[in-house]
Order: C-alpha cells, then sequence, then structure tokens
C-alpha cells in the first residue's frame, strides 16, 4: 500500500506529509515508526476514520499547560458512514455506547484526574515519553500469560503507562474538541465490541491486581473497573429474579390473596429498563431524537454484551484484530524466532531500564 498511499500524500500535501511503513501488519510497531519519526514536543494519534473539527487540536493542546500533563483525549460521537447522514441501528447502538462513555470519562476526570482509557481514536502525549526506550520495549513486547503477543489495546496500554509513571491525563470534554468518528454499520459491529471488550478485561485486571497504582492516584476509577467486573452477573440476575418473583405470584399465592399477574410484573420491569436507560441517553435524544426507536434494542443489546463480557473473559488469549484477518495472531515464539534471525544481522542494542520499569514489565507479563 505505499506507492497508492504516497500518491495520495502528493496529492494533499508532499511537504507536509510523509507515508512510513514497517515490515509487518502490526499497529504497535507502526506506532512506535511514527513516534521516533517525530520532532515536535507534542505528538498525536489519529485513526483513518476520526473527523477533526477545526477548534480540536486547539483544545487540546490547551491542556498540556499543565506541566505534568501526559496525555488527553477527547469526547466522540458517531459519523455516519452513509453520505446521506443516515445511521442503521448498529451505529446508533454504537452512538449510544460513546454517550454513555463521555458521560463516564467526564464524571471520572473531574471526580479524582482519571480515565479508563485514552481512546485510540485521537489521542495526544508528550513525546518525550513515548520516545523513551524503555516505553517502547514493554510497548512492543507486551504479552498476556507470558505468551500471546497483544496488538490491539495499545491505548490501554499508554494509559497505564501514564499512571505508573506518574504523568496526569484529561478527557477534553466539549464540543469544540468533539471528535466524529465511523462505525461498521452492520453486524461486524459486534466484532468490534468483541476486541474492546478482551481489552478491557486484560487491561483492567492489570491495572487492579497487577499494576495497581490505579487504586493509590484514582480510586474513582479504579471503583469504577470492579463495578466493571460485577456488571455482567447483576445485570443478567435482574430478569432472573423477576421470573421467580412472578412464577411465585402466579403459582404458589391462593387467587384469594389477589397476587400479581405475571404479565404485570414483566412489562413492569421492561418498562423501568426501558425508562432507566433512556435518561442516561438523554444527550443523545437532544442531538438525534429519532433515534429512540432503538431502546428496546439497546435493552437486547445490553444483555447480550453481558453475555459476550462473561465469553470475553475465558477467551482472553485471543489476541487477533477480529476485523482484520491474519493481524495480531503471530504467537510469541514465531516473533522470538523472527528477532533472532534479525539478531544475526544487527548489533544488539543496550536499552537502560529503571527498576521501576522492569518491575512493571514483568508484572505485566505474568
Amino acid at each position: 500500500m505505499r506507492g497508492p498511499l504516497e500518491e495520495l500524500a502528493n496529492e494533499v500535501d508532499p511537504e507536509r506529509i510523509r507515508v512510513l511503513t514497517v515490515p509487518k501488519a502490526n499497529k504497535r510497531l507502526q506506532m512506535v515508526a511514527g513516534i521516533n519519526a517525530t520532532t515536535t514536543e507534542i505528538l498525536v494519534f489519529a485513526d483513518d476514520d476520526a473527523i477533526w473539527k477545526p477548534t480540536m487540536l486547539d483544545y487540546i493542546l490547551a491542556c498540556f499547560e499543565d506541566l505534568k500533563m501526559g496525555g488527553v483525549g477527547t469526547s466522540q460521537k458517531v459519523h455516519a458512514v452513509d453520505p446521506n447522514g443516515h445511521q442503521t441501528m448498529w451505529e446508533i447502538l454504537a452512538g449510544y455506547r460513546l454517550t454513555s462513555r463521555n458521560i463516564e470519562i467526564a464524571a471520572s476526570t473531574h471526580i479524582d484526574g482519571g480515565i479508563c482509557c485514552l481512546s485510540g481514536r485521537t489521542a495526544a502525549y508528550r513525546t518525550l515519553i513515548l520516545k523513551d526506550p524503555a516505553f517502547q520495549y514493554c510497548f512492543t513486547n507486551d504479552l498476556w500469560l507470558g505468551k500471546y503477543p497483544l496488538n490491539s489495546g495499545d491505548d490501554k496500554f499508554l494509559t497505564r503507562w501514564m499512571y505508573s509513571h506518574g504523568w496526569n491525563t484529561y478527557a477534553q470534554i466539549c464540543n469544540e474538541a468533539e471528535l466524529d468518528s465511523t462505525f461498521k454499520n452492520n453486524w461486524r459491529f459486534l466484532k468490534q465490541v468483541l476486541r474492546w471488550t478482551r481489552n478491557t478485561w486484560r487491561s483492567d485486571f492489570r491495572s487492579l491486581f497487577t499494576e495497581r497504582y490505579i487504586w493509590r492516584r484514582h480510586p474513582y476509577v479504579a471503583f469504577t473497573m470492579v463495578d466493571k467486573i460485577f456488571n455482567p452477573i447483576t445485570l443478567l440476575a435482574g430478569p432472573v429474579l423477576v421470573t421467580v418473583y412472578a412464577v411465585k405470584q402466579t403459582v404458589f399465592i391462593p387467587p384469594t390473596e389477589n397476587p400479581l399477574p405475571g404479565w404485570n410484573i414483566a412489562v413492569s420491569y421492561i418498562c423501568w429498563l426501558l425508562l432507566t436507560r433512556a435518561i442516561k441517553l438523554f444527550p443523545h435524544f437532544l442531538r438525534r431524537p429519532l433515534d429512540i426507536w432503538v431502546i428496546p434494542f439497546w435493552l437486547i443489546f445490553n444483555y447480550y454484551f453481558a453475555i459476550m463480557k462473561i465469553y470475553a473473559l475465558f477467551t482472553l488469549h485471543e489476541v487477533g484484530w477480529g476485523t482484520r484477518a491474519g493481524v495480531g495472531t503471530t504467537l510469541a515464539a514465531d516473533i522470538k524466532e523472527e528477532d533472532e534471525e534479525e539478531d544475526q544481522n544487527n548489533p544488539p542494542v543496550k536499552i537502560e531500564m529503571s527498576q521501576m520499569d522492569i518491575e512493571a514489565m514483568n508484572q505485566s507479563n505474568k
């Protein structure tokens, strides 16, 4: 793809755009190549489907007036794939998720200054942090269970690195810094969600139980991570308990005691769920009121997502991209063999790492 991309870059601005490539289809290697080519104090990672407002960069850079600021993220909303602006049910569901996320990261940012993840769709960092050889070594040698190399989940890793090395983070939640991004407009959106869910499990486990910096620096964010662990259980327990109560009222209580009909209990529960879900999505409906028709499907999706989270928990060894065949599926043994071949042709490079970096890498790979 280098040739076609260089032609496109030359059409736009040959003096300001440079195309870099790496020998493997690996996002983290690509990011490191970009980091090492950066000469500015601040660098920004942006996905190819990220659409910026003209004011976005100024509002992101303003946060770096704090000299301890290491990384800055933004709020997000869905940009329709359809040129006429029509969104499918899948895109509206993605929009619902982003609305909830925007509320959550705004809350955590202003409560204790933390954020669970600086989304990789667009995030800015101090270049000196990412040019550190210790960071780059850990970033490109990130293993799950000591043998599964992680290609995705780069934004989770970057966020944890900020916390473990004393840097601040911030989510710039305002209209001027709101990011538009496209999502899968069909069932393949579920594959994206599955990959994100696995990355969340892995990163949250490391934050809470392995690295543990989050407890001391951002206790509220730690609380939200613990809440997410139990959320699938509590969500699925709801309909089970309602069913048990309805059966008890219908079967075991004599008619003379005027029991509630089972349909009454079920309808009341469903109406309560729809109402509480809709309230949290109020900011979305202010912008797109006609999307309210998807609320029933959002309810179904929430229960599907709870089951998916449990499935993802037991398949954390699956490190493939999900929506891109063959990307991120190489085993550590294969990488080691390739690296040994490269070492024969290249002299070794000495990397100086602090004791904290070594401990963080060892804990992360356990």
